[in-house]
């Protein structure tokens, strides 16, 4: 009369394990995906930041005056001191480094700025101001998509199973900082 309740709850804690473990790998997988989804924002970002750079001496090539001299050197202070900071965020599986990323923002709003002035000399509706604009805005959409995943990944750390699949798996140690939008404000959006 008792062993047909010990197969019972024998089967019930295999059916229980079985379950258990597919919660696990299936929260951790998830979290490798949404891990690798961070990197792949980040290269896009990386990318469309780096052809933003590129098109940036066709437009200042149409500055002419000594009045745009002090912007345009400004420019390409701002251009270099990005584009050494994009080459240190290159390195596949690693997070920004919240200090280069402070940095990244403070250098990518300044240029911003110049930019902006020097668009307004030029003439807004230039072309090669209205396809500077458009890779600028592809750079933010970038930049946003980066912070989407990013936001999705730290949110599957604090919910169940995530937290205990991350602790498990050593995955609670990354931590990605966010790129603050604003930094390239005004350009492109005025």
């Amino acid at each position: 009369m008792k062993k047909p309740w010990l197969i019972f709850a024998g089967l019930c804690a295999v059916v229980l394990a079985i379950v258990m473990i597919c919660v696990i790998f299936g929260s951790y997988t998830s979290m490798l995906r949404s891990k690798n989804r961070v990197h792949a924002g980040k290269d896009l970002m990386i990318t469309a930041c780096g052809n933003q750079l590129d098109q940036i001496p066709d437009l200042l090539s149409l500055a002419s005056g000594t009045d745009a001299a002090p912007i345009v050197s400004r420019i390409h202070d701002a251009m270099e001191q990005i584009q050494t900071l994009l080459i240190r965020f290159q390195p596949p599986d690693t997070p920004l480094d919240p200090n280069l990323v402070s940095l990244f923002e403070q250098t990518q709003s300044r240029l911003a700025e110049d930019l902006d002035i020097l668009a307004r000399d030029i003439g807004t509706s230039h072309p090669r101001v209205q396809e500077l604009t458009d890779l600028y805005l592809n750079t933010i959409y970038a930049a946003g998509r980066y912070n989407k995943e990013v936001t999705y990944f730290h949110s599957r750390k604090k919910v169940f199973p995530g937290m205990f699949t991350a602790k498990w798996f050593h995955l609670d140690d990354l931590h990605f900082p966010l790129i603050d939008i604003t930094c390239f404000e005004p350009w492109g959006l005025k």
